[in-house]
């Protein structure tokens, strides 16, 4: 428990810097993240930006790798089973994602579960063929949303539960 001690008792800009760091992580993302940062009793708008940055920043290197990204996961047999699955699931969608592209990845990446994030939506990007750039603003859109989303549900359940608390 030497680190939980640790955190605790640091600063605001250390615990910043874990939260940045911690969001970056795939599945974890900003939704983790936001949590974290409420346990570690930081700022609701210090979460809120520090997930945001931190879950943007691996975006444009994961769109740039592309498809050698792609065929190093299909690779292994996990990644491939993944890539099956989400390929089927674009096969099954293709006319939505054809008509609305950019429209649709900003909002499968704002949906604030756990493991639909920037990383899931630049998969999605890379199946669909989609521009790198527009990709990116969409992927970005949907992280804001979603950080949004999730640190007023976070802080807001927090505060209640300290005031049911506090009666």
């Amino acid at each position: 428990m030497p680190i939980q001690n640790a955190l605790a008792s640091a600063g605001n800009a250390v615990k910043s810097v874990v939260v940045l760091l911690s969001s970056m992580t795939p599945l974890l993302e900003n939704k983790g993240s936001i949590l974290l940062a409420a346990a570690l009793n930081l700022k609701w708008y210090l979460a809120y930006i520090g997930s945001s940055i931190g879950s943007f920043l691996p975006v444009p290197f994961l769109l740039r790798a592309g498809e050698r990204g792609m065929n190093r996961i299909r690779r292994s047999r996990f990644g491939a089973k993944v890539l099956r699955r989400a390929d089927h699931f674009v096969q099954r969608h293709r006319s939505f994602f054809d008509h609305r592209g950019c429209f649709a990845l900003a909002l499968i990446v704002s949906i604030p579960f756990t493991g639909i994030g920037c990383w899931a939506g630049v998969l999605l990007s890379d199946l669909l063929g989609l521009d790198r750039r527009r990709s990116a603003c969409a992927i970005l859109i949907g992280i804001v949303i979603s950080g949004f989303i999730t640190t007023a549900a976070t802080y807001g359940l927090l505060v209640g539960v300290r005031q049911l608390a506090a009666v």
